[in-house]
């Protein structure tokens, strides 16, 4: 049976590109695990126009841990999946190329080689990528980039949000565990960039959280949020990445369907909140 998510990611499409896109990621996440409905496509009533290559680093990334108890066969299959039409290569980053023992391992195990290869399904998507676990359990990480400066006020407000403290964290780096099965779990991540990078936010992809009220959750945002249903409600976070909630209670949507203005945020009252993330 599908899993109910605290958090769902929206893909937007041109019209026509959204039942291949959808069969896509279902035919991916069936390969780690079978009923999570994690991405849901759905089509823009107008094309969107290329837009200028990004400048700076895509603000959503999917990352899929497979544990290598269960078969390299397996972790290659999924490479070569995202290595086949609509994917797209995007970009590589190294990662340990001088550590002791990468190069041995990775001439037994080529999926260890030590760089880490994302592909897109297009312009304004996340970019993606597979790594392999040695302990532990199989996770989806989604993972937000944020900017230097916005970091600790960012995982503030997905505290917020989720109503929980991040489990895990060193500098610059956090996430959340919103799921756990046998042997899995799904992960949000927030990670700093460098100074001076910039986020190119992905606008195609939208974060939806499944929240209880939202009347005492606006006046916390650091953004304008305002209804576009009954049950849905709006934002942007401080890197301008869109959000919605999904509103669990139809009563506690109808609180008031006026645009509320954010004007006293924690983000003003930083001692609110007692932030255990680093500097």
């Amino acid at each position: 049976l599908p899993f109910e998510l605290l958090l769902t990611v929206h893909l937007l499409t041109d019209p026509g590109a959204s039942l291949l896109l959808q069969h896509t990621l279902d035919r991916l996440l069936k390969r780690v695990c079978p009923g999570l409905r994690l991405f849901h496509v759905s089509e823009r009533a107008c094309p969107v126009h290329a837009q200028r290559p990004a400048a700076g680093r895509p603000s959503h990334a999917v990352t899929i841990f497979l544990h290598e108890s269960y078969g390299e066969e397996r972790i290659l299959r999924v490479l070569d999946f995202l290595q086949c039409p609509p994917w797209q290569y995007h970009h590589t980053e190294s990662c340990g190329a001088g550590e002791p023992g990468v190069q041995a391992s990775a001439l037994l195990r080529p999926y260890l080689l030590p760089s880490r290869d994302f592909y897109s399904l297009g312009a304004g998507m996340p970019v993606w990528g597979v790594r392999p676990v040695h302990y532990g359990g199989e996770v989806v990480r989604v993972t937000l980039h944020s900017t230097y400066d916005n970091f600790e006020d960012t995982v503030r407000l997905y505290e917020t949000v989720l109503q929980r403290r991040v489990e895990e964290q060193k500098t610059g780096f956090c996430w959340f565990t919103l799921l756990t099965e046998a042997g899995f779990s799904l992960q949000l991540a927030i990670k700093q960039l460098a100074p001076g990078v910039r986020v190119e936010p992905c606008y195609s992809a939208v974060l939806q959280f499944r929240v209880e009220e939202i009347g005492q959750l606006v006046p916390l945002l650091p953004n304008t949020c305002s209804p576009i249903s009954a049950s849905r409600w709006h934002t942007e976070d401080l890197d301008g990445n869109k959000i919605l909630f999904q509103v669990g209670h139809r009563k506690h949507a109808l609180v008031s369907m006026c645009t509320f203005s954010s004007e006293k945020t924690l983000y003003e009252k930083p001692k609110i909140f007692a932030c255990s993330v680093s500097p």
